[in-house]
């Protein structure tokens, strides 16, 4: 059992590594990816979950009865985060997300942090939550778990890094630090 832990391990650390990378066919030699490059025909891509599809869409209200639509977003480079109040790592990723977000709305970046509602014990806790972290971002409330479904979730915090063509192209599953956060947000402005 522990050889098979092993081997998992060694193979998500292996997966980890090569997502940061892509392989440029012409140097033979692994690079970092600087800017996702813009895609042609982007709306004409399926939509799914993987990186390289475009986002479902989905309609939400957000904490102020706002109606919050995905695809409203379009044209703009979205954090989507799925999270909830009890969440340690979400507790330490919000403030780095506030921060990030105060610095690049102003280039057209947003962030959607969609509160997965059938998870709390009290609803009233998301508001207490976000007035604590003074959070200024839209905060969509998944109250039928409808949307944690639909991205297929299966922990928190989980993010994708959505193109200003809707294109997902990072998903992460746990915390996101602060660096790679941002360096995430410039590779979609």
């Amino acid at each position: 059992m522990k050889k098979w832990i092993g081997a998992a391990a060694i193979v998500i650390i292996l997966l980890l590594i090569a997502d940061r990378f892509i392989f440029n066919e012409n140097n033979k030699e692994m690079k970092p990816i600087e800017k996702y490059e813009k895609l042609e025909n982007a709306s004409e891509l399926p939509m799914g979950l993987n990186e390289g599809k475009r986002a479902p869409d989905f309609v939400l209200v957000d904490l102020n009865g706002k109606t919050v639509k995905l695809s409203d977003y379009i044209g703009k480079p979205v954090l989507l985060n799925f999270w909830a109040t009890w969440c340690p790592p979400c507790k330490d990723e919000m403030p780095h997300m506030e921060k990030l977000y105060k610095k690049y709305k102003k280039d057209g970046f947003e962030i959607l942090a969609v509160n997965v509602t059938t998870s709390e014990k009290d609803p009233k806790h998301v508001g207490q939550f976000v007035d604590e972290y003074k959070l200024t971002f839209p905060i969509p409330l998944d109250e039928k778990g409808a949307v944690f479904h639909d991205y297929a979730i299966i922990g928190y915090p989980t993010s994708f890094f959505i193109d200003s063509d809707g294109v997902i192209r990072r998903k992460v599953m746990g915390p996101v630090k602060e660096d790679e956060l941002e360096k995430e947000i410039l590779k979609l402005l």
